[in-house]
């Protein structure tokens, strides 16, 4: 297998990135490629940087790519993953740049930038969707994060950092009492083990213009629209797993 991470560093994605370096050689993640997303892009390149300086695989390159979305203007998520995109976490500054080459990527969160989605999700590529309903179930809890952090190792804390500290943000404690979700590291998990998440194959859309539901996804969950089935779209998720690959992550890694 050989695969590109396309990311916006982003406490998830960094966890995203760890279980990647984690599992795989600079043959199979040939490249990490950045976009504006929860941070500024300058600022998500420097992190994919710094997330490699850590695992000692800066022979993976570096790509940066748009700094904005296709069509509108960027929003971006400081507020929960802090200034730096990884909320404080200790990771080494990086000792070399990006490419000189840039990167065309575009879509980070389909709110933001929903014709970038359209554009993928008509592409006719073979498409893997795990949206927010099967990444709220499967949550970091203390237990959990305890569990990694008895690790021993630099990248278990700064996973229980990644993982622990949108906590103490007052609408995550009424939505998720007992834990937040972990979205990206979902996709690379996904790579190390396919059984963890299970769904269907259907049709995605997304919608575009409209002011109340621009950046919905429409999942044809009953297959009625005749609409052609363009995404395997995943429901369902074993939790445990998931868990178990991010605590191997951080034996895996210095």
């Amino acid at each position: 297998m050989k695969f590109i991470i396309d990311t916006d560093p982003g406490t998830d994605d960094a966890v995203a990135i760890l279980i990647a370096l984690a599992h795989f050689t600079d043959e199979e993640l040939i490249a990490i490629t950045t976009v504006g997303g929860n941070v500024g892009v300058d600022v998500g390149t420097r992190n994919a940087l710094r997330i490699l300086e850590h695992a000692k695989r800066n022979s993976i390159p570096v790509y940066k790519g748009e700094s904005e979305p296709l069509n509108r203007d960027l929003l971006t998520a400081e507020w929960v993953h802090g200034t730096d995109g990884l909320n404080g976490v200790g990771f080494p500054e990086p000792s070399k740049s990006e490419e000189s080459t840039g990167a065309v990527v575009a879509e980070f969160n389909i709110l933001v930038d929903p014709e970038a989605a359209k554009v993928v999700l008509s592409s006719g590529a073979n498409l893997v969707m795990m949206g927010l309903d099967v990444t709220h179930q499967a949550i970091s809890t203390s237990e959990r994060l305890n569990t990694i952090h008895e690790t021993g190792t630099t990248t278990g804390e700064y996973l229980v950092g990644l993982m622990g500290s949108l906590a103490d943000l007052e609408i995550v404690k009424q939505k998720f009492p007992d834990g937040t979700p972990v979205h990206d590291a979902f996709v690379t998990a996904y790579l190390v083990d396919s059984s963890l998440t299970t769904g269907e194959v259907t049709n995605v859309e997304v919608e575009v213009d409209s002011e109340l539901t621009l950046g919905q996804t429409v999942v044809d969950i009953n297959h009625i629209s005749g609409r052609n089935k363009n995404v395997h779209w995943m429901n369902k998720v074993d939790d445990e797993k998931l868990f178990n690959i991010i605590t191997n992550t951080s034996k895996l890694l210095p």
